[in-house]
């Protein structure tokens, strides 16, 4: 060893480390006491905390299982009791519905908590009642129901956000889409265009059932469209939901295409989208949030572009709907405007919901781990 070939320094080294030691040793001995100490605390902490977390896990392990199994329980009655509960459903007069999916209409209200009211089988006319006391009639095509009322249609969060709006529906259809807008406080007025006249009627029905919120909307029997002028529209009867002014779209939808042979034509007028709604606007004084929803089967374009070209797309906040004939992006045609969403149901039609560049607020996403 090396420090044995200098004896002396060795000693020096020694004594001075010894020195050291006797002026810190009661510092060090206080140091290691509380380390000691600490250590015991530290591993009755964790003996603790593992303690606890083994029995959260046995808990939460628990709880999962029987979650799962009572899952598994109430999915196996609901489905030992589904044609029981539909029995309960349709009042053991299932037979009569049967120009209809019953087994889509009771799916459709019983998990929506929609309520079969009454049912005229000679009238083909169903009422029901939604879980927001809304009262509607429909005959045995209950898609827009199902579009608007299951799948919750036209809600966005800008709704719940405006402080005070109203709505231009263009495409009423029977007035469903209208109530819902019109059963939010905040909504001042609903202004619906509808351009069949027999749709119309049928939307009269369902606004009159409805007189604490009808009072709001205000109907118009015509279309709007990017000029004034008597048209040719073509129906299917009995799916009012389908009525188009253009006849390249009956060669797109599923309804046409089962049932063109049966497409009837009427003539109906239309009138400039950009007049109307900008004479409502001063008229009414209108100031509040502007909410434009359009659903025409193939003419949204048409009245887009003209709201456009016309300075009225300004001043709406809010626009949403579908689009059926796909011509221009409309992210790159609405100026100012953020896509909330655009779901595509085939090539050609999809959804879609824009909202003014000021309203479009995201939020942080976390991270999934």
């Amino acid at each position: 060893m090396n420090f044995f070939k200098n004896p002396f320094n060795f000693i020096k080294k020694a004594n001075k480390t010894f020195n050291l030691y006797l002026a810190n040793h009661k510092k060090l001995e206080a140091f290691l006491g509380s380390y000691g100490e600490n250590r015991k605390k530290t591993e009755a902490f964790w003996n603790a905390f593992l303690d606890i977390y083994g029995e959260n896990q046995e808990k939460t392990e628990a709880f999962i299982d029987y979650v799962q199994e009572d899952l598994k329980m109430a999915i196996e009655t609901f489905n030992k009791n589904y044609n029981s509960c539909k029995e309960y459903f349709f009042n053991g007069n299932e037979d009569l519905f049967k120009h209809m999916d019953t087994d889509q209409f009771f799916q459709m209200c019983f998990f929506n908590n929609i309520k079969l009211l009454s049912y005229s089988p000679a009238e083909n006319r169903i009422y029901l009642k939604t879980e927001d006391g809304l009262l509607l009639i429909t005959n045995n095509r209950f898609y827009t129901i199902k579009e608007i009322f299951a799948k919750d249609g036209y809600s966005v969060p800008q709704l719940h956000l405006f402080k005070e709006f109203v709505v231009f529906d263009i495409g009423m259809n029977r007035g469903y889409a209208a109530l819902k807008f019109a059963n939010f406080d905040a909504c001042k007025a609903v202004y619906g265009f509808e351009i069949n006249d027999e749709t119309y009627n049928f939307a009269l029905e369902n606004l009159e059932v409805n007189p604490s919120i009808s009072h709001k909307i205000k109907p118009y029997n015509f279309g709007l469209s990017d000029e004034n002028a008597d048209v040719d529209i073509y129906c299917l009867p009995g799916s009012d939901g389908v009525t188009t002014t253009e006849l390249q779209f009956t060669d797109t939808q599923s309804e046409w295409l089962k049932r063109k042979e049966k497409m009837e034509i009427k003539k109906a007028k239309v009138k400039e989208a950009s007049l109307v709604i900008e004479d409502i606007i001063k008229n009414e004084d209108i100031n509040s949030n502007i909410v434009l929803k359009i659903d025409t089967e193939g003419s949204e374009h048409k009245i887009i572009d003209n709201l456009i070209n016309k300075d009225i797309l300004d001043k709406v906040d809010l626009i949403m709907g579908e689009n059926h004939l796909e011509s221009e992006d409309l992210d790159k045609k609405l100026v100012g405007f953020k896509n909330v969403y655009k779901i595509y149901h085939n090539d050609t039609i999809y959804s879609f919901c824009y909202v003014k560049d000021k309203y479009y607020k995201v939020l942080p996403l976390s991270e999934v781990y």
